[in-house]
């Protein structure tokens, strides 16, 4: 038995995981900063923001992740997302702090995922009206120059998106794991909602096919 093969089938994932991390890192900040539509990602052909590096490599990047996806059958929010990946460094340094976990009542997570289809919502409304933009963006030579002509020329909008990602950031820092993730993203839900009917699909499909053996123990004739 090879241990060394063992030993990187195991930690392949997390190297790829948080390479993936490394490389978005300026795009992520840039994202947060200056991306001047609802919801990013979606125009970046198009966007004015000429210093973010999605604007060139969007697209060979995300044929990469399909490949990869594909290849190794990895999971995209937990083992390619690198704004999951920032979500779980932040609850790794949570975790150094405190390891007391923060339990969330029955109530308060009914709100949340209330809390979640309604971003999901206002995503899909954003797309369907073209994917909007908050402001025209100002270039300058100087990184920070930039990103202080944003702050004086974007609305409440943009503060109020930047707020929630901020905000869904230390509450995943200090209280609850992957916050974002888990509550905020409007991409994690449509994967997530997507599983959902493709286990549902499968769920009818097998119940259909199933006979009345009873093998399971369970009256099939019930789902007939």
């Amino acid at each position: 038995m090879d241990f060394n093969k063992i030993k990187l089938k195991k930690w392949f994932p997390t190297i790829m995981k948080y390479l993936f991390f490394i490389v978005s890192l300026e795009t992520i900040v840039l994202v947060m900063l200056r991306c001047p539509y609802v919801i990013p990602f979606l125009a970046c052909d198009m966007c004015p923001v000429v210093d973010c590096p999605s604007k060139y490599y969007r697209k060979p990047f995300v044929a990469f992740i399909v490949g990869y996806m594909i290849i190794f059958k990895a999971d995209f929010c937990s083992k390619i997302c690198p704004f999951g990946s920032l979500n779980d460094i932040l609850y790794k340094i949570r975790r150094k702090i405190s390891k007391k976990p923060f339990k969330l009542s029955l109530e308060t997570k009914t709100i949340l995922n209330f809390l979640k289809y309604l971003f999901f919502v206002c995503a899909i409304i954003a797309i369907f009206y073209g994917n909007p933009r908050y402001y025209i963006p100002i270039h300058t030579s100087d990184l920070m120059t930039s990103l202080k002509l944003a702050y004086l020329a974007a609305g409440n909008a943009y503060f109020a998106r930047l707020y929630v990602i901020v905000g869904a950031l230390l509450l995943g820092l200090l209280l609850i794991p992957r916050f974002w993730c888990r509550y905020i993203c409007p991409l994690g839900t449509s994967i997530q909602l997507t599983k959902k009917g493709i286990r549902k699909i499968k769920t009818v499909n097998a119940v259909k096919s199933c006979g009345d053996c009873s093998k399971c123990g369970k009256n099939d004739n019930k789902y007939n």
